[in-house]
């Protein structure tokens, strides 16, 4: 009788947590696919933000920038492919995740760029590989565009920021001024995003979906205030790339439904040094939906670069 009490009881606090508390579940699922990535959690305090970010691997340091209303942890599934070559650091932009600020700052992209630029100064890391998904990608043409001499080759995951693409399904709801699906106010809102992002949904546990969601939806007037900074008050993506060079492999789901594919066309005609990937039956999120193919496509890139740069300072040797 004992046990069975001891297994009613057990069974009780799991549904518990499963349901009502989900928040030391989720936070553990998060470790576990932190550790499943090679990635720890790190902090750092700087000018007045308290950043929280992964890191893990090692090599040449890949720092990759999530998207809206997402954090660090988008990053930890392609990190499995990825940490055996660079140095990974994954920041949760402020705003977002697990970085604190005392303030409220400005949420320009161009002013976002350089605090992540000087956020890298202060943990003492300078030149890179810089990537990032949807809002990051646009943060990382906007950080190239400040301190191309910083950057050795951008991963751009269907990049945000462009003002002359076609509308995807997402972006006709904010031109329309309907309900924008990308700003969580409840957590079914963060389901019904979550069915914009994928073609193939991952496997997310319970507890750590109705975390994410509740955490979003607390967070509603912040995420309305930076989409708006960004939409209205910032350089659109076609200036900040125009005539950029720097080399950039630039990946895109042809079945996202939150920033149209076609964008794909515009991001190669305005920068000369580009590759592009289209992945079939793909939505938003490549680095989670097909990471294994986001990394090789990335470490195919990257090895590209080095080869190109060990040619040219073998070119520059010779003339000297």
């Amino acid at each position: 009788m004992t046990l069975w009490i001891l297994i009613a009881i057990a069974a009780l606090i799991t549904a518990l947590l499963w349901w009502v508390w989900p928040t030391p579940l989720a936070l553990l699922f998060q470790w576990i696919e932190r550790r499943r990535g090679g990635l720890r959690s790190r902090r750092s305090e700087h000018d007045g933000i308290d950043w929280h970010y992964l890191e893990g691997g090692h090599g040449e340091p890949l720092v990759l920038l999530h998207g809206f209303n997402a954090n660090c942890d988008h990053f930890c599934r392609v990190a499995v492919h990825l940490r055996e070559h660079f140095r990974i650091l994954a920041p949760d932009l402020p705003g977002f995740g697990a970085t604190r600020m005392l303030e409220n700052p400005s949420f320009r992209i161009e002013d976002m760029a350089a605090r992540v630029l000087e956020w890298l100064d202060a943990i003492n890391v300078h030149q890179v590989y810089l990537g990032g998904n949807s809002m990051g990608a646009y943060l990382a043409a906007a950080m190239a565009r400040q301190a191309p001499e910083r950057i050795r080759g951008l991963w751009l995951l269907a990049p945000g920021g462009l003002h002359t693409a076609e509308l995807s399904p997402v972006m006709k709801e904010v031109a329309e001024d309907r309900h924008n699906p990308l700003v969580v106010r409840h957590r079914r809102d963060f389901r019904r995003l979550l069915d914009y992002c994928f073609v193939r949904p991952p496997w997310i546990p319970g507890p750590l979906l109705r975390f994410l969601g509740l955490r979003a939806a607390a967070d509603a007037v912040r995420a309305q205030r930076i989409f708006d900074a960004m939409r209205y008050e910032s350089r659109p993506l076609e200036e900040l790339i125009d005539g950029l060079d720097v080399p950039a492999l630039i990946i895109w789901g042809q079945a996202d439904q939150v920033l149209h594919v076609s964008g794909i066309r515009i991001v190669e005609q305005l920068m000369p040094r580009t590759r592009s990937l289209v992945l079939p039956n793909v939505g938003h999120l490549p680095m989670l939906e097909a990471p294994r193919l986001s990394a090789e496509a990335w470490l195919s890139f990257a090895e590209s670069i080095a080869r190109e740069d060990n040619l040219g300072g073998t070119s520059s040797a010779e003339d000297a």
